[in-house]
């Protein structure tokens, strides 16, 4: 990557080189003195314009405004024209899923159950345990 940017600049310096070799050195200067010139009175104007503008009210409207960050509103369409070709098997899917979530809920149910009294024989069985009259 740098060769290629060095070539890039040799280019430009050959280019450079060979549009100011044909002029005199008193030409040289003038042409870079109104170069110069040129760009700083346009640099000065832009400064100078920027500043008398800034408190004005038509620079006031223009400039961007900070706003709070609003929740992202969705849409929800409820209509079947915009729904996947593979709509009935989502909602298959998703109802299996319903059920095995349901199913696993029950068995977690039952598995606790189990555990609890499980818990309270091995806690009547120990001496010194509370039992209940």
């Amino acid at each position: 990557m740098k060769e290629r940017l060095k070539e890039v600049w040799y280019w430009f310096e050959d280019k450079l080189k060979g549009l100011c070799g044909e002029l005199t050195p008193d030409k040289r200067i003038v042409t870079i003195l109104i170069m110069l010139l040129i760009l700083t009175i346009g640099n000065l104007h832009f400064t100078f314009s920027t500043i008398y503008n800034w408190g004005k009210e038509s620079e006031k409207k223009e400039q961007m405004e900070i706003e709070h960050i609003r929740q992202l509103e969705l849409e929800q369409n409820k209509s079947k024209e915009f729904d996947f070709m593979d709509s009935e098997m989502e909602e298959e899917l998703f109802d299996l899923h319903r059920q095995k979530m349901r199913q696993d809920s029950i068995d977690s149910l039952s598995i606790n159950k189990q555990r609890f009294k499980e818990y309270e024989r091995t806690t009547r069985i120990k001496p010194g345990a509370k039992t209940k009259a």
